[in-house]
């Protein structure tokens, strides 16, 4: 993306869209995508208000809008969030990527509020999907809290056995108190990437985690409150089989994956770009790495505010 200094006309814009991505290699790509209310426009549509609720042509341009980025990613795999359910996967098939040979795999959560969920696009076959309804502890309360948006697929890359867990946590990564139960979310993902360990597969966490990585800034510098993102990758019993987050794979200028316009006003700012979307592989797909992109090929102010990331493995 274009980060221009100040020229002779004025400031440059914070952000512009880059060109598509071209990627070099011929590896099996894997891709998460927040798609900002992915949702049909018909029936209830949860308590949280978005610009196409309640209104299916706005809701089917926000679909065409969503489908030319799945497009221009032509990810193998990618993980969905903030679905309304199977049935509006389909229809963003049928009407606009047909050919691109992905069958839908979806497990309804249980946010209520919202009625978002998450679901996976995938041309390799899948051996078996779920979610975990696991709750952990609250910190400093007697609550116990669960991830309301989760799926886990199980499959084989190549000869590699590999679960897939694809995430939506709690939004507001700086907000206090929402710290204790999203660290409590991520207990819960962290306990069912150690059952996946021991069972023997190699593991994938992606999606919108809502938080930020100590260990790897963001282009805006932003630090979290929690330990989600740490607790996550150190999942199993040593260092040696920590996660490691594609994020530090890419300068700091580009590591960000949404737009929080803090001010409303429609308008890219600095210190808006966020990295809050994640993929953390197991350090045995992370030796098939051969590209990452953060793919800031598009106006968030005018579809998802959000951003695919996509790895390259050499798996096949």
């Amino acid at each position: 993306p274009s980060t221009a200094a100040t020229d002779a006309a004025g400031p440059a814009p914070v952000f512009t869209p880059e060109p598509p991505p071209v990627f070099a290699t011929d590896g099996l790509r894997i891709a998460t995508l927040n798609t900002a209310f992915l949702f049909d426009g018909y029936g209830d549509e949860g308590q949280a208000s978005f610009p196409h609720q309640g209104n299916p042509d706005l809701a089917r341009r926000h679909r065409d809008r969503i489908a030319a980025l799945l497009r221009m990613i032509d990810a193998d795999l990618v993980m969905l969030q903030e679905v309304e359910h199977e049935r509006v996967l389909e229809h963003l098939l049928a009407e606009s990527l047909s050919d691109l040979g992905y069958h839908i795999y979806f497990v309804e959560g249980n946010d209520t509020f919202t009625g978002q969920d998450v679901a996976l696009l995938s041309r390799l076959p899948v051996d078996q999907i779920g979610r975990t309804d696991r709750r952990a502890r609250v910190e400093g309360s007697r609550q116990t809290y669960g991830v309301s948006k989760n799926l886990y697929a199980r499959l084989y890359l190549g000869d590699l056995p590999v679960t897939l867990i694809g995430v939506h946590l709690l939004a507001r990564p700086l907000d206090p108190e929402r710290r204790a139960r999203r660290e409590a979310q991520a207990e819960v993902i962290r306990t069912l990437v150690v059952q996946e360990q021991q069972a023997g597969r190699a593991v994938i966490v992606l999606g919108d985690f809502n938080d930020y990585d100590d260990a790897v800034p963001d282009r805006s510098g932003n630090r979290p409150i929690t330990d989600v993102l740490a607790r996550i990758k150190a999942a199993g019993p040593g260092p040696e089989d920590d996660l490691h987050n594609v994020l530090a794979d890419v300068p700091p200028a580009e590591r960000f994956t949404a737009h929080y316009d803090r001010d409303d006003d429609g308008t890219v700012d600095e210190g808006e770009l966020t990295a809050i979307d994640h993929i953390l592989l197991s350090p045995t797909l992370y030796r098939h790495v051969r590209e990452v992109h953060y793919v800031q090929a598009h106006d968030p102010t005018t579809s998802t505010d959000h951003f695919p990331v996509v790895v390259v493995l050499d798996v096949r």
